[in-house]
């Protein structure tokens, strides 16, 4: 049974068992991928799956169930399933949203882009080769490129209500990456570029051999440093990488759970009066956009932090019906999961320098351009322990590459001391929008 119709029989089989607040959530993905070693193909990655999940609410009690098989007799099992789960849970004040009115079409959203689907194994296997050939010819330093591949992928997901709300999304990318091993004396490093978009340029696909050699090149004799406290620079790829370890603070379930500390903050100042955060759910071609969320509930741009103040928490039903408010259609889930919160797309507002000029604002500083592992942050406390590497900076130029050193601070901490924010974003997919940011206040140890 194809998910449209497999959605409507279940429905139709709540309708007659009396059943007044339902919802269908379909998922299906596919993706090609090809990993590429030694002048040819290495392995090649198909894979498919189709999911759906029913969520039965009955007297405010919600029961999940799930199957992966379209066939009536399972999707009969899977109702069933829903039902008896909801008959054991506690009772919560939650029904159903009404169908949103006037839904916008989710093709505005430009988020799929038919062409990429006729990207053939042909094609991926050339642009991958290239990318090899490029990057071993960069640099003879070059010792093998451990991590390189390239692949399409596509996804749809489609919601259908008991309360007739219907609302089908698809979405589809490109990818490509290149890690290089790179040796000189005794150093030995790894860099690494990747590239990701929703419109196909082969040329910019492929360029990324290259730039993953000059990125390892550039750590090449990288020394640790001095335990110190000086300002610390995350590059646009980074900074979105470390923010956004912590912005479930901004959900309203972990407030409500203990595990936020905003708790109890609206309205205060918890930044800086350079700091503008919002979740805006339709950025055209980005990762997070949607004009509905998981529960059918409308999107809309929300402020988060406005010139330092803190002004909104996140909502989807259940947390919103806890505090007598409405959703704010953040519900985030997927068809073998309940109902999360979620953001959007998080855009923190650019400033006005250059990452150059960034660099140039302090006497000494360091430059973070890569992280390395997370197990040192807590996102309910906000406690940041992060291994980096870089570049120390004198006066805006880069005097040293610098590896196995600790930045060390706190999120919460970490919003009062952006003394610069950059002009720009990193360029591929993305529901993070985080400029480069100039910092204050963090420890560094070596």
């Amino acid at each position: 049974m194809q998910p449209e119709a497999a959605i409507e029989h279940v429905l139709g089989l709540a309708r007659q068992s009396g059943l007044a607040e339902v919802d269908v959530l379909v998922e299906r993905g596919e993706s090609l991928g090809l990993k590429i070693r030694d002048a040819k193909v290495e392995k090649v990655d198909q894979s498919t799956s189709l999911g759906l999940g029913v969520r039965v609410l009955l007297d405010g009690r919600t029961g999940l169930a799930y199957t992966e098989r379209l066939e009536a007799s399972a999707l009969r099992r899977v109702l069933d399933e829903a039902l008896e789960n909801a008959e054991l849970q506690d009772q919560l004040e939650v029904n159903l949203p009404d169908p949103a009115r006037d839904v916008p079409a989710a093709e505005i959203l430009q988020l799929y882009n038919p062409e990429l689907e006729q990207l053939s194994f042909e094609e991926l296997a050339e642009v991958g080769l290239e990318i090899e050939a490029t990057a071993k010819q960069t640099d003879q330093r070059v010792v093998t490129l451990p991590y390189l591949g390239v692949s399409r992928e596509s996804g749809e997901w489609i919601l259908g209500t008991s309360k007739g709300t219907h609302y089908r999304q698809r979405a589809n990318s490109a990818t490509t990456y290149c890690g290089a091993l790179l040796q000189e004396g005794e150093s030995r490093k790894t860099g690494f570029w990747f590239w990701q978009m929703r419109d196909w340029n082969r040329a910019e696909a492929a360029a990324i051999g290259p730039k993953a050699v000059k990125e390892g090149t550039s750590l090449l004799g990288a020394k640790s440093i001095q335990n110190c406290k000086m300002p610390v620079i995350l590059d646009e790829y980074c900074a979105p990488q470390l923010l956004g370890m912590f912005f479930r603070a901004f959900h309203a379930d972990a407030a409500q759970k203990g595990t936020s500390r905003l708790a109890g903050r609206l309205g205060e100042k918890i930044a800086g009066e350079n700091v503008t955060l919002y979740d805006d759910p339709h950025i055209p071609g980005a990762r997070g956009s949607s004009h509905l969320d998981s529960e059918g509930v409308l999107t809309q741009k929300l402020s988060l932090v406005n010139q330092g103040v803190f002004e909104n928490f996140l909502y989807h039903v259940e947390s919103a019906s806890k505090e007598q408010r409405t959703s704010t259609g953040h519900a985030r889930r997927s068809y073998n999961s309940g109902i999360g919160t979620g953001s959007h797309n998080l855009v923190m507002e650019k400033g006005s320098y250059s990452l150059e000029e960034l660099c140039q604002q302090p006497e000494r500083a360091l430059l973070v351009t890569s992280l390395e592992g997370a197990a040192g942050c807590n996102s309910i406390s906000g406690d940041i322990s992060i291994g980096v590497q870089g570049f120390l900076l004198e006066k805006g130029e880069r005097v040293q590459p610098v590896d196995s050193i600790t930045i060390a601070g706190n999120f919460f901490d970490l919003l009062g001391q952006i003394q610069g924010l950059g002009n720009c974003y990193q360029p591929y997919l993305s529901k993070v929008f985080v400029p480069p940011m100039l910092l204050d206040g963090l420890a560094i140890s070596g």
